[in-house]
């Protein structure tokens, strides 16, 4: 799956990167918190962004890991004014192209490929919301965990002798985040699926060496790949 071509919208890409403005944020930073104005679209250039919620009882879900050319902030267009309901932050060292919410929706009703993309990426985007629930939901902290490795796999993922090796760092407190539950909760799952043989894990980098394995333990409905990212 990692050799699919995924779907992005390259003109509206395009169309962001030379009207929007280049700014950067330090590794930590918020880009924004929960409840300022949605004013502003952004795209990735360089670097990682996490998208989080706060659970009522303080913990943290991430629902995106960002890279390269994702989109986010200002997405639900023609809606008049309204707050985010989500926080931004820069996972590594971030350079981002912004561009006004109103400059925005301008672009998408004058360019008619455009508006097409973007109705396009944003049923896509839609569906993985669908499928990151059913997850989570159906088959519990594992299969949340075992979801966001199948699909780190498909956003992150090379082709190596003995598997798949995602590329990008992450810890286990942040697959935590994106999985809903602990650090102490990903050490043990890890620590299982290292038994079984169906993972190794060096210097936060994580090879899946039975990835089938992983597709079985959540009833994997083989997605396109469009749908079974961790964007």
């Amino acid at each position: 799956m990692i050799d699919q071509a995924i779907f992005y919208p390259e003109h509206l890409i395009s169309l962001i990167e030379e009207s929007g403005s280049r700014i950067t944020f330090k590794k930590g930073e918020f880009i924004y918190h929960p409840g300022d104005p949605t004013a502003y679209i952004y795209l990735v250039q360089k670097g990682q962004v996490f998208i989080s919620r706060m659970q009522e009882e303080g913990a943290e879900l991430a629902t995106n890991l960002l890279s390269e050319k994702g989109i986010f902030g200002a997405v639900t267009l023609f809606c008049g004014p309204k707050a985010h309901n989500t926080s931004a932050r820069a996972k590594t060292d971030v350079a981002l192209f912004r561009l006004s919410q109103k400059e925005f929706e301008k672009i998408i009703m004058d360019n008619e490929d455009v508006k097409m993309e973007w109705m396009r990426w944003m049923e896509i985007d839609r569906q993985r919301a669908v499928t990151k629930i059913r997850d989570n939901v159906m088959y519990g902290k594992l299969g949340a965990l075992c979801s966001n490795l199948i699909r780190l796999s498909n956003s992150f993922g090379e082709t190596v002798p003995d598997g798949i090796r995602i590329t990008v760092k992450v810890t286990n407190q942040e697959l935590g985040f994106v999985s809903g539950t602990s650090r102490e909760v990903v050490n043990r799952f890890l620590g299982d699926l290292k038994k079984q043989g169906i993972i190794s894990v060096e210097n936060k980098v994580i090879t899946i060496h039975d990835i089938d394995k992983l597709r079985h333990m959540i009833n994997c409905e083989n997605c396109h790949i469009d749908v079974c990212q961790i964007f």
